[in-house]
């Protein structure tokens, strides 16, 4: 199920985790680690067998365009691990990203931990994202949870919020869970994307997640062209509410009703689609999402 690449010697490294789907709303958490593994030269460690822990017919392949290659090309889905060394931190990583198993949870949990402890990993940070009626000019929201004394600790110095969500859940918060099982001390860290824009990669949410992983790990990830992308969303976002008084209207009454409700925590681990929070909005909301896709399409095109 897993097949180990090469081995590598890596300082206390500590294991970040993201996948993509139920726990990755705007690809908060994935985008996270998608931009580390850009910005830090990795080695890859280790695959999971995509056969072995994806149906297609859920998790489906996808078509891209190669202008180099002048053709189109199928991408597989991957579950990775790989090892990023930093010479100026006192702690190396472990990065584990793909998409959400579909099959043999148990099984990819137990061999993810086992591979940690082959690494010499010392504890676990994955990160997920969800939808919640917040602002986009907002701060971005913080849940955290802990199943370590330490790692608790510092979740209440950061002030992030707790919850005692209790529902169906992702892998993300399985993996922890079998971590604790076998005496790896692990935390969860989730962000939350504002629900009126469903479907919109949102770098702010990335943004304050690493943040939240440099704080807990008291390193420097260099997250700067990150939160430049971040704003650049939000400048964005912003210029389509100035065209669009009705936009803008309905995000001033959410902003309100924010302010109104500050200091009630969002629960995670609810399912990363939108939850349909604001129905009488629906056509804005098209609206605003058809303006930034455009967009992104656009940056793609270029």
């Amino acid at each position: 199920m897993l097949e180990v690449h090469r081995q590598v010697e890596l300082r206390e490294p500590v294991l970040l985790c993201a996948f993509t789907g139920w726990s990755d709303a705007a690809s908060g958490a994935s985008g996270a680690l998608s931009y580390l593994l850009m910005k830090w030269a990795g080695q890859a460690v280790a695959s999971f067998d995509a056969e072995a822990i994806y149906s297609y017919t859920v998790t489906r392949p996808v078509v891209r365009y190669s202008r180099r290659r002048k053709a189109r090309e199928v991408r597989w889905p991957a579950l990775t691990v790989t090892a990023v060394p930093l010479a100026h931190a006192e702690h190396d990583l472990v990065v584990l990203l793909g998409p959400e198993p579909d099959l043999r949870w148990q099984a990819v949990a137990r061999a993810a931990v086992e591979l940690a402890r082959q690494l010499d990993v010392r504890r676990i940070v994955a990160l997920g994202s969800f939808y919640a009626p917040v602002a986009h000019t907002a701060a971005v929201p913080l849940v955290g949870m802990a199943y370590d004394a330490e790692l608790g600790d510092r979740l209440r110095e950061l002030k992030l919020g707790e919850t005692n969500y209790q529902g169906p859940t992702g892998f993300l918060t399985a993996l922890l869970d079998t971590a604790r099982r076998n005496g790896l001390p692990g935390a969860g860290v989730w962000g939350v994307a504002p629900s009126y824009l469903p479907g919109v990669t949102n770098a702010k949410v990335s943004a304050a997640l690493l943040q939240t992983v440099e704080r807990l790990l008291r390193v420097d990830l260099g997250r700067a062209e990150l939160e430049v992308t971040a704003r650049d969303l939000e400048q964005r976002i912003e210029q389509a509410l100035l065209d669009r008084p009705d936009l803008r209207e309905f995000v001033d009454k959410l902003r309100a009703r924010e302010a109104e409700e500050a200091g009630i925590v969002p629960e995670p681990d609810a399912p990363a689609e939108d939850p349909g929070e604001l129905p009488s909005a629906d056509a804005v909301l098209q609206d605003l999402e058809q303006y930034l896709r455009q967009l992104q399409q656009g940056d793609e095109d270029r």
